[in-house]
């Protein structure tokens, strides 16, 4: 038997795992290069409130703008994914059907460093690789 739910991710759900993932939960393996640096500067100003994470953010869900993500053994290489609002959709649809979960802890906040850093990386790669 297969059931389909639909599920409203809200923003700030997905704002908290941003949070938790940047600030700890995914720094063992993704690195954002100087030049992604510049361009979420120059999206959304440092204000002396926000954090970097939640510029991060409203960088990609507010403004739309595409962050590439990289290995942080591998700075200078090609990226790994995109931090990308185009694809939030398809990457939540495909973590419901794999890893619900993870994504359910996020929504009850009853997440922590490890559910923030799957769901993050289902955002970035579209799959956990690390971890």
């Amino acid at each position: 038997m297969e059931l389909s739910i639909k599920i409203k991710v809200e923003r700030e759900t997905l704002e908290n795992v941003f949070i938790t993932a940047i600030e700890g939960g995914s720094n063992y393996w993704y690195s954002i290069s100087d030049e992604a640096f510049k361009l979420i500067k120059a999206s959304v100003p440092r204000d002396g409130v926000k954090a970097f994470s939640e510029r991060l953010f409203e960088a990609v869900y507010d403004k739309g703008l595409v962050v590439p993500i990289h290995d942080v053994e591998d700075e200078d290489g090609e990226p790994l994914g995109y931090l990308n609002r185009e694809t939030f959709q398809e990457r939540l649809n495909k973590i419901s059907e794999e890893n619900i979960s993870y994504l359910l802890s996020e929504m009850n906040d009853d997440g922590d460093a490890f559910s923030s850093d799957v769901v993050f990386q289902y955002l970035v790669l579209g799959e956990v690789v690390y971890g």
